[in-house]
């Protein structure tokens, strides 16, 4: 029986084709519950059907896919947005997508888009990752551990996905988590930093290090500002700007 159950919405029948054979090739467990060309059509299965994983075109006849969410409060599907254009990145990252895919669609994007995705369900479900590895042997998806941090005589082991981001305070680092107090510990930035290098955490200032899951928008122009889920608005130094944006374009694969 299959883990991960999936729905495709895309006009073009090829796109959807295409999708569920990589799907197959690369990630056995996910199941295609149901596809349409028909967004209205397809809305109403997946009212019904409740996938786990939603691949969403954007630019469709007379319903584009944000007006096709708009219309399912209710579900909380991971989604990967697939479009032929790239100007609706920034959209699709408001509505905490899971990866946006342009076409033609690339392999390795297209499983990086997936594990992302993969990842998110399981960590709703609050159960153990599972590893895929693909015919051509591809390195192993990031598995999220736990960080071990020494709180004045406990010890507490914090997941990395919970970390909203990290301030330094000179000796000290205050770490914000996700519905949960922020915690001072007794070790610099720079070293939590390297401890993290492996998950989705990028350096926008020499005083904030934060995890890209996290960020619900940003605004461009010459000097960049980040909102964190939290609220929390925090500068991307001109330094770690490229960076910046080079990392979230990794993550959102564009």
């Amino acid at each position: 029986m299959s883990n991960i159950s999936c729905y495709i919405v895309d006009d073009e029948f090829r796109s959807i084709r295409l999708i569920t054979s990589m799907l197959k090739d690369h990630f056995p467990d996910i199941e295609v519950v149901g596809s349409h060309t028909d967004p209205q059509s397809a809305m109403l299965q997946i009212r019904h059907m409740l996938p786990d994983l939603l691949f969403l075109d954007i630019q469709m006849p007379g319903y584009d896919g944000f007006s096709l969410l708009n219309n399912l409060p209710h579900v909380s599907s991971e989604i990967i947005f697939i479009t032929a254009y790239q100007e609706y990145a920034l959209r699709a990252f408001d509505v905490h997508a899971s990866g946006y895919l342009t076409k033609p669609i690339q392999t390795e994007k297209f499983i990086s888009c997936v594990r992302r995705a993969v990842e998110r369900i399981y960590l709703k479900r609050k159960v153990s990752i599972p590893v895929y590895a693909d015919r051509q042997n591809e390195a192993e998806p990031e598995i999220f551990g736990k960080l071990p941090l020494r709180l004045g005589r406990e010890c507490r082991l914090i997941a990395p996905e919970h970390i909203l981001f990290l301030e330094s305070m000179g000796n000290y680092t205050r770490i914000y988590l996700q519905n949960d107090t922020p915690q001072l510990v007794c070790k610099q930035l720079g070293k939590l930093q390297q401890e993290l290098q492996t998950f989705s955490f990028c350096r926008i200032h020499h005083r904030y290090l934060i995890n890209l899951h996290h960020v619900i928008s940003y605004t461009e122009g010459a000097d960049i500002e980040v909102l964190m889920r939290n609220g929390c608005r925090l500068p991307v130094s001109r330094r770690q700007k490229k960076h910046f944006l080079s990392s979230f374009q990794q993550l959102m694969g564009i």
